[in-house]
């Protein structure tokens, strides 16, 4: 197994000459983990990625360092990626770690494997993108900042935990899997929700057409969901004060939404 680290050997807006500030100018969504471990330093550094000025090779961009012998696939982004879109589309296997901040579609389409964040993500978090109907359907996608609009948009599987707030729409379509958000979340929160379980750890503003009156929540799962969660503010006391309500009723829905 390898472990791969990706570091900056400038300013991405500065290096990429031309472009004009923007939320995207490189887009990561041709980074497969489970095609890199197989190659080396110099092929790496030769692979190329679709940018605002046209393909740029990895090498121009970031220095290249590959250990062997971990204990499981991983590559890391050590610097800032906040211009940096599509990081870990389609991820399936081993680990992918951003030391900062990530672009737009982080986690888009995710079927397995982990995506830790330390730091804040942009719009559309474990997304669809373009035409795809199927957003995150496996795997474990932890922010522990903020999250921008649309995160968990069609979800199908999997977990997303956000340990700050997260924006307009969130999990818009969601099909199954779980979503735990620790701050605040903006409007239209759950729109045509089929199933799955949304965590809140602030109370949400539910539309009452649409979602149940809140009830004390008893459920087996929520013992597991505490000892299984990397969310460290799912605490005992915290899970044993939620309330639940169910929607989106104007879909026959039957997702889950779990609020203190």
């Amino acid at each position: 197994m390898s472990q791969i680290t990706l570091r900056l050997r400038a300013d991405l807006q500065s290096t990429l000459s031309g472009s004009t500030p923007s939320r995207s100018i490189l887009d990561a969504s041709k980074i497969r983990l489970e095609e890199w471990v197989q190659l080396s330093s110099a092929e790496i550094e030769r692979f190329e990625l679709n940018s605002q000025t046209g393909p740029v090779s990895i090498g121009d961009l970031f220095d290249v360092s590959v250990q062997s012998d971990v204990s499981m696939p991983r590559l890391i982004f050590a610097d800032c990626m906040r211009l940096v879109s599509g990081i870990g589309f389609q991820h399936k296997l081993g680990e992918i770690v951003c030391e900062s901040n990530v672009g737009d579609h982080a986690g888009s389409c995710m079927q397995g494997g982990r995506i830790v964040v330390h730091g804040n993500a942009g719009n559309h978090l474990g997304s669809p993108i373009g035409a795809r109907n199927v957003g995150m359907n496996g795997g474990q996608l932890i922010v522990h900042g903020s999250a921008g609009d649309d995160a968990g948009h069609r979800m199908r599987r999997g977990e997303l935990w956000i340990g700050g707030d997260a924006g307009k729409r969130l999990a818009t379509w969601q099909v199954a899997g779980t979503i735990g958000v620790a701050g605040n979340v903006g409007p239209n929160i759950a729109y045509g929700m089929r199933r799955g379980t949304l965590i809140f750890g602030q109370s949400p503003t539910l539309d009452a057409n649409r979602f149940s009156t809140p009830i004390p929540l008893q459920s087996a799962f929520v013992s597991l969901v505490g000892k299984n969660s990397s969310a460290s503010w799912l605490t005992p006391a915290f899970l044993q004060s939620l309330r639940v309500c169910r929607g989106d009723r104007q879909i026959d829905g039957r997702g889950e939404i779990w609020t203190p």
